[in-house]
């Protein structure tokens, strides 16, 4: 089959290589599209590392079952189905809790072992969703939404919350839809640069589109004493994030984390004691929420899609993936 493979620091080839095995208890996906993430972006640039060299990257797939190994019922095959990227051992303390993403001894899809950036790919029958209704254009989007969603889970947006949203990239447009369905009364996105990012941002709702300085300006004129936002998400994919985020929220305020750019980070935690800001991280959510949003239109996200390239195609994909102005780009196995 045809796979684009990450062999290190700017370097995907696009080869032949043996289609995965079937195991017992796995289904075999042929893969209809598959979105380039930060993370897959992070890892090209070399400045955060996967568990293996050489990976085949991606984990935002959606595909049709075209088979199935023993134990896993027959009547998948032809379904469109997307899955969960982590596959866990099921036995251990953290999954016996329900902490299933944080079992250690985890594989996880794109990150540690061979991902969707290919023909074909095989995971657990555990592991995937039914999205029949969804176009794979809409579906490639459940794994990045539901991990939005699992921000929230953790910690609840108060409704009439005034948010910022640090960033308008794939994450922040995702963002911005799910907290005007919470009911946030304000919602300001701060973009870097004016782009066609900022005007989606505008037709998607937001109160404003600002940058970092104009955001500092309207927190004195439109939050509480000036003290700053009650929430912020930080969706840069930059170190400087959340440092940025810090200035912006107000005391007892919520610092919503969510960049995985793998580089160090510095921030005033003096700054962030003091004024008891809670910093809430999170990684993978909820498909089943995430699922029903995109269904119901309550996130809509075919705007969101700056690119659709072949799967040979793939260097290219990633070099407009990396530019200012992309949204999202897939790749079409």
């Amino acid at each position: 089959m045809l796979a684009a493979v990450l062999h290190g620091k700017y370097d995907l080839r696009v080869k032949e290589i043996p289609k995965p095995r079937l195991s017992s208890g796995y289904v075999m996906i042929k893969v209809e599209l598959v979105g380039i993430c930060g993370t897959d972006k992070a890892f090209y640039k070399g400045t955060y590392s996967p568990l293996k060299l050489p990976i085949i990257l991606g984990h935002e797939l959606v595909g049709k079952v075209v088979e199935v190994g023993r134990g896993v019922p027959k009547d998948l095959i032809g379904q469109r189905v997307v899955t969960e990227i982590n596959i866990v051992c099921g036995k251990c303390w953290f999954c016996k809790e329900g902490l299933r993403t944080h079992c250690p001894y985890r594989k996880t899809i794109g990150i540690s072992i061979d991902g969707g950036m290919a023909e074909y790919v095989a995971v657990p029958y555990e592991n995937i969703h039914i999205v029949n209704d969804l176009t794979p254009n809409m579906a490639i989007f459940v794994e990045p939404l539901a991990a939005v969603f699992r921000a929230f889970q953790i910690h609840p947006l108060p409704p009439g919350s005034s948010v910022a949203i640090l960033g308008v990239g794939n994450l922040g447009l995702l963002t911005l839809q799910l907290v005007k369905s919470y009911g946030a009364s304000l919602v300001i996105p701060i973009y870097r640069r004016e782009s066609v990012k900022t005007k989606l941002a505008r037709k998607l709702g937001a109160d404003y589109v600002v940058t970092y300085d104009e955001a500092l300006k309207l927190a004195k004129e439109l939050t509480p004493e000036g003290q700053g936002f009650d929430a912020v998400v930080e969706v840069t994919g930059s170190p400087e994030g959340l440092d940025l985020a810090l200035n912006l929220v107000r005391p007892r305020g919520i610092i919503y984390a969510k960049s995985t750019h793998g580089a160090p980070v510095s921030f005033n935690y003096t700054k962030a004691v003091v004024n008891e800001v809670q910093i809430v991280t999170s990684r993978c959510g909820p498909f089943p929420q995430a699922i029903n949003a995109l269904r119901k239109g309550i996130v809509k996200v075919d705007e969101l899609i700056t690119g659709i390239y072949d799967l040979g195609d793939a260097v290219k994909a990633f070099e407009k993936a990396l530019d200012k102005d992309s949204i999202k780009v897939a790749l079409r196995p």
